[in-house]
């Protein structure tokens, strides 16, 4: 695949990390869809763990097997793989508008959502699995595909729904209600506190800004200034630990601060008709 931009040479921490990641981000998504198992939030979060499983796991196990260059994986394994996180993408947005409750833009969509599940990830793969192995094959016709459908999803994938799902974010924690200095202590009429979503949507935020932000502005080219520096391990340390923020803030909306319980009768209005 040398018409592939150079990647960096997947390490054994990265496998590691990864396998880590694709853990926690199943068990967390399997565990929340077992405490409500009809509940939109849930099944898309466990979606969104899925996705992210398998896009982590398959470099993880191509490492196993010797393969380090990402450019040298096998062209349908990569194809998954970046499938799967562009499903990512897709999950995280979608779950961006129904966490803690369904905002105005979903409730109005129609068939949209379902239209960009089945296209996106054929799509993805069919891209990946065709792309050109040489310069010299790069023809015309792919060109024009890539022009045309290509490259418009991979700034959908890349930029337009991670901002997107970032906007939604902001504005269901704008919108989450003030509260009393008793309901902030928890001295609620029934012992118990309110259900919050506030912990959860903040984990989430600062898990993708400044895991985001760290990633792009500060790994990526460190990576190519001092591939094998520690200040590398120690950034894509940090990148790692603030990327599982994400489900570690869904667990705590769900097991801690009750966040399933808000708009519960909104979504079965929505789901009634």
């Amino acid at each position: 695949m040398d018409s592939l931009p150079p990647m960096p040479q997947f390490t054994a921490f990265d496998a590691v990390t990864q396998l880590i990641a694709a853990t926690i981000y199943l068990a967390i998504g399997a565990a929340g869809l077992g405490q409500a198992p009809r509940d939109e939030r849930t099944r898309v979060f466990c979606g969104l763990g899925i996705a992210h499983a398998v896009g982590f796991s398959i470099p993880a196990v191509a490492w196993m097997f010797g393969v380090t260059d990402p450019g040298a994986f096998n062209r349908i394994p990569l194809a998954i793989t970046l499938a799967a996180l562009s499903l990512g993408a897709m999950l995280m947005f979608h779950f961006s508008q129904v966490f803690p409750k369904r905002r105005p833009w979903i409730r109005g969509s129609g068939p949209q959502l379902p239209i960009a599940y089945a296209l996106i990830g054929p799509a993805i793969f069919l891209l990946v699995r065709w792309w050109p192995v040489t310069k010299e094959a790069f023809t015309t016709q792919f060109g024009l595909v890539f022009i045309l459908f290509g490259f418009p999803l991979l700034v959908l994938m890349g930029l337009v729904l991670p901002v997107a799902s970032i906007v939604s974010f902001l504005r269901s924690l704008r919108e989450q209600p003030v509260r009393t200095p008793a309901e902030m202590t928890g001295e609620t009429v029934d012992g118990r506190p309110l259900p919050d979503a506030r912990p959860t949507i903040f984990g989430i935020l600062l898990s993708q800004l400044a895991g985001g932000a760290l990633g792009l502005l500060v790994l990526g080219p460190l990576n190519r200034a001092a591939p094998e520096s520690f200040a590398v391990t120690l950034v894509a340390m940090t990148v790692w630990m603030l990327g599982l923020l994400t489900p570690l803030a869904y667990a705590a909306g769900v097991w801690k601060y009750r966040a399933l319980e808000i708009g519960v009768d909104a979504s079965a209005e929505v789901q009634t008709d």
